[in-house]
């Protein structure tokens, strides 16, 4: 799956211009929300476009805990480690602007290669303080929308 295969699945004919600019109208906003909420690019090895796709969420203030955990799965599905236990510490404090500048920060290729990092540390804070289990599902977290936090999911 490439870039031209993303733009169609989004139906998006300019996903390049919103790639390179990070603006985007209500509409394309919302069909970006609505494909971010499926699993169907987690197939795809164009990281760093789908990576893009959830920074113009932030830049165009459609960040929201749904995609911040969104965000999380992705990065814990496709084996980030590092960055998932940043996010993951980041909104188990509910902070969730602060898990979107992580968002806005983090480059998931570099030099046309993927790219993990070598540590949990951001911004001088080591996030590094549990073990990432082999499943995913035993590593989720959630949101209560009526207390508005994060929580750790129980098994």
């Amino acid at each position: 799956m490439d870039q031209f295969q993303i733009s169609k699945m989004l139906n998006m004919n300019n996903l390049q211009d919103i790639l390179s600019s990070g603006k985007v109208n209500a509409n394309e906003g919302e069909q970006i929300y609505k494909f971010l909420l499926i699993n169907d690019y987690y197939i795809s090895s164009e990281y760093e476009v789908v990576n893009t796709l959830f920074k113009v969420m932030v830049l165009n203030n459609l960040w929201d805990a749904q995609i911040a955990l969104r965000y999380f799965e992705y990065l814990n599905y496709e084996g980030w480690e590092y960055e998932c236990l940043i996010v993951r510490g980041i909104l188990l404090e509910n902070n969730l602007s602060l898990a979107g500048e992580f968002c806005l920060e983090t480059k998931l290729v570099q030099n046309g290669l993927s790219y993990f990092r070598d540590n949990a540390i951001w911004r001088g804070i080591d996030y590094d303080n549990e073990h990432i289990p082999i499943s995913p599902a035993e590593w989720g977290i959630s949101y209560d929308y009526k207390k508005k936090k994060f929580y750790k999911k129980s098994s």
